[in-house]
């Protein structure tokens, strides 16, 4: 019963419209977020980003911050279509009149956008990150699981040099 309530059953997965952000980042450096949310949706993106950035080692604060993170909160969407796929086969025999149809793929999913930009001094660095689970499941639950590897990409961003 576990696998059914467990966010991390939901596969997901993510990509960026460039190559990413690469940050060599110290411990110690501070942040801010700005977060914005156009579509009203509710989210604990923003503070579970936080816990995730000061477990990297970085600190909150509002004076004068190292990396000032700008973040829009797209949309949250669910997706689903059919697509005739046709029998190759079918042109050269037709065994089975019921497939003289062809198949259907059929596929349903969730997907979640946002934009992220962060200043670090005169350095700007920007990208989009569009995160979607591999099928349909509990709203809620596929919700969680996108937002979490939005986290992990965006703090994935970070990198420290010991």
């Amino acid at each position: 019963m576990s696998a059914c309530v467990n966010s991390t059953f939901i596969k997901s997965t993510i990509q960026t419209n460039n190559e990413g952000i690469f940050i060599q980042a110290k411990q110690n450096e501070s942040f801010e977020i700005f977060f914005q949310n156009p579509s009203k949706i509710e989210s604990n993106l923003e503070q579970e980003l936080i816990s995730s950035l000061e477990n990297l080692g970085l600190k909150q604060t509002s004076e004068n911050p190292t990396y000032k993170i700008y973040i829009n909160l797209v949309d949250m969407k669910k997706h689903s279509y059919a697509q005739r796929v046709t029998i190759s086969a079918r042109f050269f025999y037709d065994f089975d009149p019921l497939e003289s149809d062809g198949e259907w793929f059929i596929e349903n999913y969730y997907s979640m956008q946002l934009n992220i930009q962060i200043i670090q001094e005169n350095t700007i660095q920007k990208t989009s990150l569009i995160a979607r689970t591999a099928y349909l499941g509990d709203k809620k639950r596929c919700q969680i699981s996108l937002e979490n590897k939005i986290i992990n990409q965006i703090t994935s961003f970070f990198y420290f040099k010991s």
